[in-house]
């Protein structure tokens, strides 16, 4: 959740916010191909998401290290390696969050519209763990075909000492990394052909 939140003002901001403000024309008179400032708006907004995520998983290791039950301590286990590779599989879903949220903005001819738009992204991520919860059958194959749902299936075997299969992992990146060039390129379509009013 911390990793929506950190992409969401930014990719709203960069693209139904800029129209809004009318300074999404200027931009785009530019002699600069479209996908290119598409590809350096994904890229800013990408990176105001992943470091949330780095700050996120970061910010879990003095709470480790505080802990001084013995009981707690076995229940939520979280060092540097499980940071890694908490960071491993979250940067993805940081690129494909920040591309979907601006496909989803592009659309927009405000900044409120946008909000109101991203609200069913972030209801959709935010339910997703309670798949897992009320699934008494335990993870099913098909969670890792779902962006964010992958992550937390991934990110719950890892809190419980599991070794991750590279196969897992590659599959919920893969499923990611397709998703945001999807969305960069209906943004790069949309602002190729589409007249902003």
């Amino acid at each position: 959740m911390a990793v929506l939140y950190g992409a969401l003002n930014a990719a709203l901001d960069t693209t139904a916010g800029e129209r809004e403000r009318g300074s999404l024309e200027p931009l785009l008179m530019n002699p600069a191909p479209r996908a290119a400032l598409v590809l350096g708006k994904w890229a800013a907004v990408a990176g105001v998401a992943m470091l949330i995520a780095l700050l996120s998983c970061v910010s879990f290791l003095p709470g480790q290290w505080l802990l001084r039950s013995d009981t707690l301590a076995a229940m939520f286990r979280f060092g540097v390696a499980e940071g890694a590779m908490f960071l491993m599989l979250l940067l993805p879903l940081a690129a494909a969050v920040s591309a979907l949220l601006m496909a989803i903005a592009i659309r927009c001819r405000s900044f409120k519209e946008a909000q109101a738009n991203a609200t069913i992204v972030m209801l959709g991520v935010s339910m997703l763990p309670l798949v897992t919860i009320f699934n008494q059958e335990g993870p099913a194959p098909w969670h890792l075909w779902v962006p964010a749902l992958a992550q937390t299936t991934l990110m719950s075997r890892v809190l419980r000492g599991e070794v991750l299969p590279w196969a897992d992992i590659a599959l919920a990146s893969g499923v990611c990394v397709l998703l945001a060039a999807a969305a960069i390129a209906f943004v790069a379509r949309t602002l190729r052909t589409a007249a902003l009013k």
